[in-house]
Parts: structure tokens; C-alpha cells; sequence
């Protein structure tokens, strides 16, 4: 009986010493129970930044353990198998960023914004990648050694939330679009101000698969209000928001800046993080010489333009050579009408002007330009009143060895509100049609 009793004690001494850096389930505002733990960390992230070395993964073999707060969230499917974390912002200093891969569905497991985790690095590895520490598991593709997932099996033996949970408040910094894309900005909660979403994306859903689907997501660009300065949003196609309409307000967004390759990608949690709850503000350019110099081959939108198609799926893109081009040649079969939008204020301005090259004509060049003045970005252009002033310009009666000049519009007197010049592309490659495929290339367009 004593034996019995004392063996009680110790397995009692033991249990009690094993929970003692366990606390109770704690439960998500989901009501899901979250196992939680607090260890002592011995580790800062910045030391750990400082250490890994750019795009080469290293097992790390210290009993070490580090803490940072959560700033994303795969709850709604816009995060998937990546964790972002960042240090609490101390005043003066810039808070630090970096990402966990892991394969599992993090937000069952209180893997949720402003929840402080505990990490324990012993056996995983880390690297800089795309300019900020990212830590996970050792993938080997085609020879090359990566970070890669956390398995599903593994996770909680590295991963470890807190009970602590603290408001986005103390986390979130502040900025501009125009100061956004900074690698010292990857994996932070950030908010950006005075922003709207490109003029060319407020006709469409947040994932447009017709449009831009770029490795099933969908880039659209957000402007600053206040200047020419843009970045992009990605939205995935597996996020619960995909299909909603992208918001034509102006005001500021919330979320968390990541980086593939040289290309910086801004990630919203879940639609209340959009708050562009103010009116739209528009830019009516006077003066204009668009080249397209700095815009890269094949690109599709524009901060400045609107560019869309009101039948088919083809649009206008910059090809190789810097400048504009559409046709109804190649791709899927179908009939295409696609616009190209160029915003004025006819008051301020006088003249429009292009240049214009037609190459493997075929049937007819499908080209006509037109003014509006009562078309307002996001509602249907059949509903707007199109003024045709092709008759205006020189067009080229057949192929054009080169680009020429189409001619000088001038803008009439009486007109003197805001508007658009319209480029419409019009054609067909469907085999019962009657095929206009002419490839349309415009240049220099010019408004003064």
C-alpha cells in the first residue's frame, strides 16, 4: 500500500512538472479548444535574420527558441501553407518580419492575427529568400535545396501559440503605396492610406479568371489618391472573397506585404480589411505622351488607363518593343470587342494624337476611336455615350511597314467636362465568321 501511494505521489510530481508550460484549452472566437503553452525565449528574430543566408537553407542545430506575433491567417484560403509573423513594433524601431512554411490549416490551431507563438528552431532550417527570413523544412527541387513545409506531422513539435493575443492595434504600421514596397515591410501587418483600386480593376471581381490569372490569383493594382504610385493586391481563386466585386471607394487597406521573386504582392486576410469607404477620386490627365516604355511585355493593366473586354476575353497588352497591341488572332475562338481608355480633361487639354500600325490585315483593320464624357468607370460601356471621331484620323488602308502618324484631333471648345478617348478593337476568329484578325499596334499617344 505504501508502494502504491508513493508511486501515486510521483506520478503525480511528474504530471503536474509536464503541464507546468501547458495551460488550459483556451477557445478561438470560432469556439475552437487551442492547446496553449508558454515557453521562455532565448533567441531574438533579428539575430536569427542576421545569421541566414540568402537563398541557402540552414539546418539549425541549437536548443533555441524565438517569439513573434501572427499577422496573417488562411481562414478564409487567401494565406495557404504560409504563416507570417512579426516582432512587436518598439517606438523609434521598425518591427521585423518573416514566414513559417508549414503544411497545415493553421487558423484551427489559433494560428490567428496578434496571437504570440513561440518557436523552437532546433531541427528546421532557415534562409532569406526574396529579401526576408523564412523558415520551414528542407525541400529538395531538381537538385536545389529550398525551404520548404513543415509537415503535417511536425508542426507541433516546432510551432507553439500563446495564450497572449494582442490587439492588431500594436502591431499594425501605417504607410502609403508609394512607401510600400520595402523588403522591411514583408510579413508585417500593414495598413495602407489614401489608396483605391486601379480605375481598370473596378470592373471586375477580386479573382478574374478571364482576365489576369497568374498561378490561380488574380494582380490587381492599387494607386495612391494622391499621386502616380501603385502595387499590387493579389487575391487567390480559393479565398471565400474571390468573386465578390472589387470596391470602387477610396480609403485604406489592411494586410500583409509578401515577395515572390522581385515582385512585391500585398495579401488582405478577409474582406473587412478593405475600408475604402470614401468616394472615389479620379485623375483627368491635360497633358499626356504615353509611349509605354515603363510598362513591361504583356501587361495588362494600367494605374492610369482602363483596359478591358465588353465581348471575348482578349485585351490590349504591351508587346516587345514597347507599345500596344490587339488582335482577334490566335488564342481561344471567339468574337472579341475590346477597349482602351485613356482619361482627359477636355477642358485643360486641346489636341489627341497617336500613332498607329496595322500588320497582317484581314478584312478590315476592326479599329474605331471614339469620346466620352459620360462613362463612368465600372458600368457597362454600352451604356455610355460613345462620340465616333474616327473620321478624324489617317488610318492606314492596308499593312503598315512601321508606325505613322494617325493625325491631330482637336478637342472642340464646347466640350469641357472629364472624359475618355476610347481606342475599340473589334474582330473575330471564329471559322463561320467572317475573319477580322488585323493585329492593331498603337504608340505615342499624345494629349496636350
Amino acid at each position: 500500500m505504501k508502494l502504491n501511494i508513493l508511486k501515486s505521489i510521483i506520478f503525480t510530481g511528474i504530471l503536474s512538472l509536464l503541464l507546468s508550460c501547458v495551460n488550459d484549452d483556451n477557445y478561438t472566437d470560432e469556439g475552437i479548444a487551442v492547446k496553449t503553452y508558454e515557453l521562455v525565449p532565448n533567441k531574438l528574430v533579428a539575430a536569427i535574420s542576421a545569421s541566414a543566408t540568402t537563398n541557402v537553407p540552414v539546418l539549425y542545430d541549437g536548443d533555441d527558441i524565438i517569439e513573434a506575433y501572427v499577422t496573417s491567417s488562411d481562414e478564409t484560403g487567401n494565406f495557404f501553407t504560409t504563416i507570417c509573423f512579426q516582432t512587436l513594433p518598439i517606438a523609434g524601431a521598425q518591427p521585423l518580419g518573416f514566414s513559417v512554411s508549414a503544411d497545415f490549416k493553421s487558423f484551427g490551431y489559433g494560428f490567428t492575427p496578434g496571437r504570440k507563438v513561440f518557436i523552437k528552431l532546433k531541427g528546421l532550417y532557415f534562409a532569406k529568400v526574396d529579401g526576408s527570413l523564412k523558415i520551414g523544412a528542407l525541400f529538395n527541387d531538381n537538385g536545389t535545396n529550398e525551404i520548404g513545409r513543415i509537415t503535417s506531422f511536425n508542426w507541433n513539435k516546432h510551432l507553439f501559440p500563446s495564450s497572449t493575443i494582442v490587439p492588431e492595434s500594436q502591431l499594425v504600421t501605417t504607410t502609403t503605396v508609394g512607401l510600400l514596397n520595402n523588403d522591411l515591410k514583408l510579413n508585417i501587418l500593414t495598413e495602407i492610406d489614401n489608396v483605391q483600386f486601379g480605375d481598370n480593376a473596378i470592373i471586375r471581381t477580386l479573382f478574374t479568371d478571364d482576365f489576369i490569372n497568374l498561378g490561380g490569383a488574380t494582380n490587381h493594382l492599387i494607386v495612391d489618391v494622391n499621386s502616380t504610385a501603385n502595387s499590387i493586391l493579389r487575391t487567390s481563386s480559393f479565398s471565400t472573397f474571390a468573386r465578390l466585386q472589387v470596391q470602387s471607394g477610396r480609403g485604406k487597406i489592411r494586410g500583409v506585404l509578401t515577395k515572390f521573386g522581385s515582385g512585391f504582392q500585398f495579401y488582405v486576410r478577409t474582406i473587412e480589411d478593405f475600408k475604402l469607404t470614401n468616394v472615389r477620386s479620379y485623375r483627368f490627365l491635360s497633358a499626356l505622351n504615353e509611349g509605354f516604355e515603363t510598362y513591361v511585355t504583356n501587361q495588362k493593366i494600367f494605374p492610369n488607363y482602363l483596359n478591358f473586354s465588353a465581348v471575348g476575353t482578349k485585351d490590349w497588352q504591351v508587346r516587345t518593343g514597347k507599345f500596344l497591341e490587339m488582335s482577334a488572332f490566335g488564342g481561344a475562338i471567339q468574337k472579341s470587342k475590346s477597349y482602351f481608355m485613356v482619361p482627359v480633361n477636355m477642358a485643360a487639354a486641346n489636341t489627341f494624337t497617336f500613332q498607329v500600325n496595322v500588320a497582317f490585315g484581314t478584312n478590315g483593320r476592326g479599329l474605331r476611336i471614339y469620346r466620352t464624357t459620360d462613362y463612368k468607370p465600372g458600368m457597362k460601356i454600352s451604356n455610355a455615350t460613345l462620340i465616333d471621331i474616327s473620321s478624324n484620323f489617317n488610318f492606314p488602308a492596308n499593312e503598315t511597314p512601321g508606325f505613322v502618324n494617325a493625325g491631330v484631333y482637336n478637342i472642340p471648345s464646347n466640350v469641357t467636362e472629364n472624359g475618355f478617348f476610347v481606342f475599340e478593337y473589334e474582330g473575330s476568329n471564329v471559322p463561320t465568321d467572317v475573319a477580322v484578325t488585323t493585329r492593331i499596334q498603337i504608340d505615342n499617344i499624345i494629349v496636350n
